[in-house]
Protein backbone atom coordinates (compact mmCIF):
# COMPACT_ATOMS: atom_id res chain seq x y z
CA UNK A 1 0.00 0.00 0.00
CA UNK A 2 1.36 3.41 -0.93
CA UNK A 3 0.52 5.14 2.38
CA UNK A 4 2.65 2.73 4.37
CA UNK A 5 5.50 3.22 1.92
CA UNK A 6 5.25 7.01 2.22
CA UNK A 7 5.12 6.85 6.02
CA UNK A 8 8.24 4.66 6.07
CA UNK A 9 9.97 7.01 3.66
CA UNK A 10 8.99 10.03 5.76
CA UNK A 11 10.33 8.36 8.91
CA UNK A 12 13.62 7.53 7.17
CA UNK A 13 13.97 11.08 5.86
CA UNK A 14 13.19 12.63 9.25
CA UNK A 15 15.84 10.39 10.85
CA UNK A 16 18.31 11.48 8.18
CA UNK A 17 17.42 15.13 8.77
CA UNK A 18 18.00 14.72 12.52
CA UNK A 19 21.40 13.16 11.83
CA UNK A 20 22.32 16.02 9.49
CA UNK A 21 21.24 18.58 12.10
CA UNK A 22 23.57 16.91 14.61
CA UNK A 23 26.50 17.01 12.19
CA UNK A 24 25.83 20.67 11.35
CA UNK A 25 25.69 21.53 15.06
CA UNK A 26 29.10 19.87 15.54
CA UNK A 27 30.49 21.78 12.56
CA UNK A 28 29.09 25.00 13.99
CA UNK A 29 30.92 24.32 17.24
CA UNK A 30 34.13 23.76 15.24
CA UNK A 31 33.63 27.06 13.41
CA UNK A 32 33.12 28.86 16.73
CA UNK A 33 36.31 27.21 18.07
CA UNK A 34 38.32 28.37 15.05
CA UNK A 35 36.84 31.86 15.36
CA UNK A 36 37.87 32.00 19.02
CA UNK A 37 41.39 30.91 18.09
CA UNK A 38 41.61 33.68 15.49
CA UNK A 39 40.27 36.26 17.96
CA UNK A 40 42.87 35.13 20.52
CA UNK A 41 45.60 35.71 17.94
CA UNK A 42 46.38 32.04 17.44
CA UNK A 43 47.29 30.80 14.01
CA UNK A 44 44.74 28.65 12.26
CA UNK A 45 45.68 26.16 9.57
CA UNK A 46 44.23 27.12 6.20
CA UNK A 47 43.94 23.42 5.41
CA UNK A 48 41.88 22.81 8.55
CA UNK A 49 39.63 25.82 7.88
CA UNK A 50 39.22 24.86 4.22
CA UNK A 51 38.27 21.29 5.11
CA UNK A 52 35.79 22.53 7.69
CA UNK A 53 34.13 24.87 5.19
CA UNK A 54 34.02 22.09 2.60
CA UNK A 55 32.28 19.86 5.15
CA UNK A 56 29.80 22.61 5.95
CA UNK A 57 28.97 23.06 2.26
CA UNK A 58 28.51 19.29 1.80
CA UNK A 59 26.20 18.92 4.81
CA UNK A 60 24.19 22.03 3.93
CA UNK A 61 23.63 20.61 0.44
CA UNK A 62 22.58 17.28 2.01
CA UNK A 63 20.22 19.19 4.28
CA UNK A 64 18.58 21.00 1.36
CA UNK A 65 18.19 17.76 -0.60
CA UNK A 66 16.65 15.98 2.38
CA UNK A 67 14.21 18.84 3.00
CA UNK A 68 13.21 18.74 -0.69
CA UNK A 69 12.59 14.99 -0.44
CA UNK A 70 10.49 15.50 2.71
CA UNK A 71 8.45 18.16 0.90
CA UNK A 72 7.88 15.76 -2.02
CA UNK A 73 6.69 12.98 0.31
CA UNK A 74 4.32 15.40 2.05
CA UNK A 75 2.93 16.48 -1.34
CA UNK A 76 2.38 12.83 -2.27
CA UNK A 77 0.68 12.16 1.08
CA UNK A 78 -1.70 15.05 0.38
CA UNK A 79 -2.34 13.80 -3.14
CA UNK A 80 -0.73 16.77 -4.84
CA UNK A 81 0.62 15.99 -8.29
CA UNK A 82 2.62 18.70 -9.98
CA UNK A 83 1.47 22.18 -9.03
CA UNK A 84 -2.20 21.32 -8.57
CA UNK A 85 -4.32 19.36 -6.12
CA UNK A 86 -8.00 18.65 -5.84
CA UNK A 87 -9.50 19.37 -2.43
CA UNK A 88 -12.42 16.95 -2.52
CA UNK A 89 -13.74 17.98 0.89
CA UNK A 90 -13.95 21.64 -0.12
CA UNK A 91 -15.51 20.70 -3.47
CA UNK A 92 -18.17 18.59 -1.68
CA UNK A 93 -18.98 21.51 0.65
CA UNK A 94 -19.28 23.94 -2.25
CA UNK A 95 -21.53 21.56 -4.17
CA UNK A 96 -23.71 21.16 -1.07
CA UNK A 97 -24.06 24.94 -0.75
CA UNK A 98 -24.99 25.28 -4.42
CA UNK A 99 -27.57 22.50 -4.11
CA UNK A 100 -29.07 24.28 -1.10
CA UNK A 101 -29.32 27.53 -3.09
CA UNK A 102 -30.98 25.63 -5.96
CA UNK A 103 -33.52 24.15 -3.57
CA UNK A 104 -34.39 27.61 -2.23
CA UNK A 105 -34.47 29.08 -5.71
CA UNK A 106 -36.76 26.35 -7.07
CA UNK A 107 -39.43 26.93 -4.44
CA UNK A 108 -38.49 23.97 -2.26
CA UNK A 109 -39.13 21.47 -5.01
CA UNK A 110 -36.88 18.48 -4.88
CA UNK A 111 -33.58 18.60 -6.65
CA UNK A 112 -32.16 15.25 -7.58
CA UNK A 113 -29.20 14.10 -5.53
Amino acid sequence: MILIHLEEEMSRLEDERDRIVGVLQELGAEIRRLKAQIEDGEEVSKTEAGKLMSDVRYWMRASHETEAQIANVRRKQKGIAGDWALDLERARDEIGCRMARLRRCCGARGVSE
